[in-house]
């Protein structure tokens, strides 16, 4: 990822925090406790902001005398300042908390968050701000950093292959489950701070019954995705170590597929309603696989949440399902941002991801193909992956059957079998 679009997740992921219109982050520090790096980089590169949202007036913002006297009392406390009831004209914003990026060698820029509600910024919000920031700082030095040394050696000379797997794990999974644990504890303080138990909050304060149901969504929210990295990081350790356990079984993959696509469609409209439409068709009632439930049940769910993320405008996602005397066949098809041919065969090593995530800020570790086609190949079943860049992605999987089947249907799925079409 370069370092503007390393830059710009970070005012994204302020402005998810805090839930609020904007979040400006701008790379300067009128200020003699300026960080060395970032006199460095202003050397060599103009002293950009990165905005999270389509609001573009960043100079009047920036010029605006109390904005002017907020940026000041921030810089001389190194805290988060708020106005919650801005003047500024034409702008549509009532709330601006302005907070340094402070390292201990000294301040990277500051982060403006903005919002058009009137007293959005009070004591919870900047007690969250005042907690995260130390994350943001140190991860915009870290991008800085990059920028600025890239990663020197002698010519010729190449890092150990270990070695740097092991600096990519580190540094993946500690960046992957710190941002959900900042956010837990950031939405944990707010209702600490504003819940009903608190005695000294006063009516201005109150938290809204909907606002904090918000918050506990979150919490859950931002829990279940630190489950799943959890989860993710544990099957790659029993995959490594030869200890993943499979407990084989008939499963009817069209009841399956059905299951996992509404659970699926569920997910992704609590979210955005009506941005995608996870669809699934098959060729029969009964389609029969041998192989372990849970786990066909994982490889789908990763696959879909795959094409979820890589269709950032959202569309159709549609999962087949097609029988065969010899193997099922369940495909996954998106109309999303597609990937390089050059990029593919990588994907399904641990750790790898295709550089379109990266540059489109696609979240996750690299795990997901890697665990999908160790699970598909160890049920007996294969992997494939079509994509073109800017056309989409399409992975199928076969599952086997039990060598002992005859080709009858097991009685116990022959109740209300219809064998007609999809939907």
């Amino acid at each position: 990822m370069n370092t503007d679009n390393s830059l710009q997740t970070v005012a994204r992921r302020v402005r998810s925090l805090l839930d609020c219109s904007s979040v400006t982050l701008s790379l300067s520090c009128p200020s003699i406790a300026c960080h060395p790096l970032l006199t460095l980089y202003a050397a060599s590169h103009e002293a950009p902001t990165y905005s999270s949202s389509e609001y573009d007036d960043f100079p009047a913002l920036i010029t605006h005398r109390e904005t002017q006297t907020l940026i000041a009392n921030a810089l001389h406390t190194c805290s988060a300042q708020a106005n919650n009831n801005l003047t500024l004209p034409n702008a549509g914003f009532a709330s601006v908390v302005a907070v340094p990026l402070a390292r201990p060698a000294g301040i990277l820029g500051m982060l403006l968050c903005v919002d058009t509600q009137p007293n959005r910024f009070l004591r919870g919000e900047c007690g969250l701000l005042a907690q995260s920031m130390p994350v943001f700082a140190q991860e915009v030095e870290g991008i800085l950093c990059d920028a600025l040394t890239g990663f020197p050696q002698e010519e010729g000379e190449a890092p150990p292959a270990t070695v740097h797997e092991q600096q990519t794990l580190v540094s993946l999974v500690g960046h992957d489950l710190r941002l959900p644990l900042t956010a837990i504890k950031g939405y944990a303080g707010l209702l600490q701070a504003y819940g009903p138990a608190t005695v000294e909050a006063s009516a201005q304060e109150a938290l809204p019954l909907e606002l904090q149901q918000h918050y506990l969504n979150v919490i859950m929210e931002q829990t279940q995705h630190m489950e799943v990295l959890i989860n993710d990081l544990l099957d790659v350790s029993r995959i490594q170590r030869g200890q993943l356990a499979l407990r084989n079984a008939w499963v009817n993959l069209t009841v399956l597929c059905r299951r996992v696509v509404q659970l699926m469609q569920d997910k992704v409209d609590l979210q955005e309603a009506g941005r995608y439409c996870i669809r699934c068709r098959f060729d029969a009632q009964v389609i029969l696989a041998w192989a372990d439930p849970d786990r066909v049940q994982q490889v789908l769910t990763n696959l879909i949440e795959n094409a979820v993320k890589y269709s950032p405008d959202g569309g159709l996602i549609e999962v087949q399902v097609r029988n065969s005397p010899t193997s099922p066949l369940v495909t996954v098809r998106d109309w999303g941002m597609g990937i390089p041919a050059q990029q593919q065969a990588a994907l399904f090593n641990v750790f790898k991801r295709g550089e379109q995530a990266t540059q489109r800020n696609v979240v996750g570790l690299g795990l997901g193909l890697y665990i999908v086609r160790t699970l598909v190949e160890a049920m007996a079943g294969s992997l494939t992956l079509q994509s073109s860049e800017g056309y989409g992605t399409s992975v199928s999987f076969t599952l086997s059957r039990n060598p002992a089947w005859n080709g009858e249907t097991p009685s116990i799925f022959l109740e209300n079998a219809v064998v007609t079409t999809a939907f």
